[in-house]
């Protein structure tokens, strides 16, 4: 027992210690970075950065899926732009515009490098375009899965698994989901239409990145 106990803690360290470096990063990116453990730490978090009565968004999510971030926001003080299907496509749409003049706006990100930098894929766009300009706030949360060392190395990660395994997992007959990889279709509902990535802030008071030390999303 003593020895399993020594190889989680010597895992959790070296998880830390990349983390750290990480944060670092960020900082001198002038974006706040955190560490959490969990996904109960990273709830905490997100909740102290919106303000009561304040206009809350966010793009679709696996990530915050995961961590109940939607109910959450329901039961809550806040004027929460919850997109929804059955609103119909117009009505949707509207939401989008709307929740690029929100006070915070929740993403996550398909991946992160040790650079600082944070790569995002959309298909309509609406996440990226937040994740860049508009909303008053951003708040990123990412799984320690979503870590990677160099920028060709998140491009590949999303090319490689994310884009085939989202495809997959909405059951989406499209040239991915047979090759295991991205091919650069030209399908309408493909994923991977509109990339982003976020290399610094000019202001200090927008980007949050909370990396939990949990895998979480896709």
């Amino acid at each position: 027992m003593s020895e399993e106990r020594d190889l989680i803690e010597a895992k959790q360290w070296h998880l830390e210690k990349r983390m750290s470096e990480i944060i670092a990063t960020f900082n001198k990116n002038n974006i706040e970075g955190l560490y959490v453990k969990d996904r109960e730490s990273a709830r905490t978090e997100i909740f102290k950065r919106i303000p009561a009565n304040a206009t809350v968004s966010h793009g679709g999510s696996y990530t915050l899926r995961e961590l109940g971030i939607a109910e959450l926001l329901t039961k809550g003080q806040y004027r929460y732009l919850r997109r929804d299907p059955a609103m119909g496509e117009a009505a949707e749409h509207d939401i989008r515009i709307k929740s690029f003049s929100s006070d915070v706006y929740l993403t996550s990100a398909n991946a992160i490098t040790k650079a600082g930098e944070i790569i995002a894929v959309d298909g309509f766009g609406n996440r990226v375009a937040a994740l860049l300009f508009g909303p008053k706030r951003v708040l990123v949360v990412a799984g320690k899965n979503k870590m990677v060392d160099t920028l060709e190395d998140g491009i590949k990660r999303i090319r490689e698994y994310v884009a085939p395994v989202h495809a997959k997992r909405r059951g989406w007959d499209l040239p991915c989901t047979k090759t295991g990889t991205c091919i650069d279709c030209s399908d309408p509902r493909r994923i991977c239409n509109k990339w982003a990535i976020l290399q610094r802030e000019s202001d200090r008071n927008r980007t949050t990145v909370i990396l939990v030390g949990e895998d979480l999303g896709i």
